[in-house]
């Protein structure tokens, strides 16, 4: 993790330099800096994605968006992401599934996460697949947009939902809440 690009880029550069100690690694040549010219600062929002936020937290994205417009000379676009709901249930198909496929037995979780792990253990190949192809047509999309304009920034808010509400109480606390309708919101 880096605070900005340029120390990104600084900490890139060291852990890429050669180590002495190793002589195969002088085999690579070392990282040249790329003399780009300078960009536009490009964020991509997509709108209904903000509008579905809590009010409270697109007040704070806003916020955040204002800042970097005015402040910081980003320019804004609007940018369109198809199919984002049923991406969102292929994304959830895909970690259930991969879940379930690693997990030999779920005696040791919680009764919502069997129900969640089995209900990945019946989902057919054929929907498994079916999502791999959204999400691939997801990712060309995004390619695409990325291409049509360098250095764009696609911007989101992290989630919907400024928390959960823990409705039971202590006992919440303890052994946790499963709610699988507010986690592929939340995705």
């Amino acid at each position: 993790m880096a605070a900005n690009m340029l120390d990104l880029e600084v900490g890139f550069r060291v852990i890429s330099a050669p180590d002495p100690s190793l002589p195969s690694s002088t085999l690579f040549p070392p990282l040249q800096p790329t003399l780009t010219p300078p960009r536009t600062k490009l964020l991509g929002i997509y709108q209904p994605w903000f509008e579905r936020a809590d009010p409270s937290v697109r007040t704070a994205c806003n916020a955040a968006l204002s800042y970097l417009r005015t402040t910081l000379n980003y320019q804004i676009i609007d940018i369109s992401i198809p199919h984002l709901h049923t991406g969102q249930l292929a994304h959830a198909l895909t970690i259930l599934s991969e879940i379930a496929a690693s997990q030999t037995s779920v005696a040791d979780l919680t009764p919502a996460n069997k129900i969640l792990v089995s209900v990945g253990r019946q989902s057919p190949a054929r929907d498994f697949l079916l999502a791999q192809r959204l999400r691939e047509l997801l990712m060309r999309h995004l390619a695409a947009l990325f291409q049509l304009h360098p250095g764009l920034l696609v911007v989101t808010p992290t989630s919907p939902l400024p928390g959960w509400r823990i409705g039971g109480g202590h006992a919440d606390l303890q052994y946790g809440v499963s709610d699988a309708n507010t986690s592929v919101r939340n995705m």
